[in-house]
Formats: structure tokens, C-alpha cells, sequence
């Protein structure tokens, strides 16, 4: 015999496992009805207006979208939306939702932000979980993160293709600065990223360049185009003038025997056309990494003024 939650299968999995009273009352449940599944133990009431399924997973994405249905029209943004986006370094895990600047209401354990600019282009599922797009999440948090954090966060947005210079920018046009936003570095964050830029490599790639800026090294070119004979390659990182270049290795795309084949491949190439290979990996420190591109370049520039073979 078919149970009264099968009439909301398609409610409770794209939902994770959650059903608003608004869904069971479409749905044809009596208010009698629902009551004996809750005093069955078949549903609890977990937010106003929204009800788990007794027994289902909890997770963290359960606990925020219970708190966006529970309100009309409310959006996961803020830390929770920068959570779901994957941001690194992530703000503050809490649920933190927006919503319409006429609605007021208090949740415990939720904070709340009022706005008249949320528009539809700001708002997509994640997770299935209505919240803040990439661009809306990142001018949301300019007072969670500093400026270089967010530099970082955009730019892996930008290489997972998740995020757009141009809907960032369109996003910066219309918003205001004000207790909790600040569009000032965003305008910012789009100035440094002109037409053609290109958001470079990996998160720990990035993390080498931060660790050159600090240390004062002059900072390379990066994925410079190579040409040598009738390939191309594109290193990691280059110092075209001192013909330097520097590759981080990471496990995930630099193991197995293709990958060992075409990395030996490309260091024996550009080897022989005269440029210096420095390789780094995880276990590399950041006093190794200046240290050897400090000696490499050091070493170029001796070279060159006694010979210009290199």
C-alpha cells in the first residue's frame, strides 16, 4: 500500500528530503493527516513550515535550505553561498540568507540580510539550493575576505567556469557600497583583470606567485608560450629573459605513466633549447621556492654577462 509521502517523492529528493506545509497542503494532505506523521515519526518538523523525513541524512546543505523554505522568496548568500560556491578560503560557516527588504522575520541560529537588489540574475540553484550567484557571493563578502583573498577566490571561479569578468562587472554597476559591502575592491578586482586575462593555474600555482611577492622576486610570465621546433609548450611559469621557467607538480594531474611521459617530454625540450628547469610540488616550502628561483636567475644573470649563449 502506497504511503502518503509517495504522492511527494519528487519534493523530498530534489530537496533533500525536506517538504514545506505549502507542498503537503498542494498536495491533498489534511492537516489531520499530517499531524499523524509526525506523531508516527514519519515527519519532523525541523523549521516553521518545513518538515524532514525522519531517518534522512543531516548535512549542512539540509540545515540551510530548511531555512531558505521556510521563507518566501529568501536566498542562501553571504558565507552559506560562498560555502556552496566553494570558496577559499571559505568565511565563516553559518547559515546566512537574504531577503526581500519588505520582509522582516528572525530564526535562531540565522543571520539576515534585507535587500531591494536582488534581481533574477542573481539568484541560481547550487546543490539544490536557491542562493547568490559567483559574482552577487562575491561582492556579498568584501567584508568577510581581504582584497587578495577575493583576487583568489574570482580567479579560481574563473578558471572553473563558474564565474564572468563581465557579469561581475555588470553585478558592480548596479550595487552600492555600504555597512556590509564594499564594490570599491571589487571595482578594483575588475580593473587588475582586463580583456584577455587569464586566470592562470591551480590554487597551490597561486600560492607560488604570492610567495614571490612577498619575497620580492620578480615575477614571471605566466603559461608563456614556448615554441620549440614544431611544438608549443606553455610552462607554468617563466622568466623569458633569464629563460627560467618553473612547474608545480601536483599529484592529481602529474601521475601515471602519460603523465610522467609528457612531462618528460616537455622539460627535455625546453632543456635543450637553453631554458632552466625548477620543478616544485606540495612538499616544496616557500623558503625552497625563493631560494632556488633567486639562485636560478642569479645564476642566468652571471651567465649573461660572461656569455650569451643562454
Amino acid at each position: 500500500m502506497e504511503t502518503p509521502l509517495a504522492t511527494f517523492e519528487q519534493e523530498l529528493a530534489s530537496q533533500h528530503g525536506l517538504v514545506t506545509l505549502a507542498q503537503l497542503r498542494d498536495g491533498g494532505l489534511s492537516e489531520a493527516r499530517r499531524q499523524r506523521l509526525v506523531d508516527n515519526h514519519l515527519l519532523r518538523r525541523i523549521r516553521p513550515r518545513v518538515f524532514a523525513v525522519v531517518g534522512g541524512r543531516n548535512s549542512w546543505e539540509r540545515g540551510l535550505l530548511a531555512v531558505v523554505l521556510s521563507i518566501d522568496d529568501a536566498v542562501a548568500s553571504h558565507s552559506s553561498a560562498a560555502r556552496l560556491w566553494g570558496f577559499e578560503p571559505p568565511p565563516e560557516a553559518r547559515y546566512e540568507i537574504t531577503v526581500p527588504r519588505r520582509r522582516r522575520t528572525e530564526i535562531r541560529g540565522v543571520a539576515f540580510h534585507s535587500s531591494c537588489e536582488v534581481r533574477e540574475e542573481d539568484v541560481v540553484t547550487r546543490d539544490d539550493i536557491p542562493c547568490t550567484s559567483f559574482e552577487r557571493t562575491l561582492a556579498d563578502c568584501t567584508t568577510l575576505l581581504n582584497e587578495r583573498q577575493l583576487g583568489r577566490v574570482l580567479d579560481d571561479g574563473l578558471r572553473r567556469g563558474i564565474a564572468s569578468l563581465p557579469r561581475l562587472a555588470k553585478c558592480a554597476e548596479r550595487l552600492e557600497s555600504g555597512p556590509g559591502r564594499h564594490m570599491s575592491i571589487v571595482r578594483a578586482l575588475l580593473l587588475e583583470r582586463g580583456i584577455g586575462f587569464d586566470p592562470g593555474g591551480s590554487r597551490s600555482e597561486l600560492h607560488l606567485l604570492d610567495v614571490w611577492r612577498e619575497a620580492g622576486v620578480p615575477l614571471p610570465v605566466q603559461q608563456q608560450r614556448v615554441k620549440v621546433g614544431p611544438k608549443t609548450y606553455r610552462p607554468d611559469f617563466a622568466w623569458p629573459e633569464a629563460k627560467v621557467f618553473a612547474e608545480y607538480y601536483g599529484l592529481a594531474f602529474h601521475t601515471g605513466p602519460a603523465a610522467v611521459a609528457a612531462d618528460s617530454e616537455r622539460l627535455t625540450a625546453l632543456s635543450s633549447a637553453g631554458w632552466l628547469p625548477l620543478v616544485f610540488t606540495q612538499g616544496s616550502t616557500d623558503r625552497d621556492i625563493v631560494e632556488r628561483v633567486t639562485e636560478a636567475l642569479g645564476r642566468r644573470v652571471v651567465v649573461g654577462d660572461i656569455s650569451t649563449s643562454c
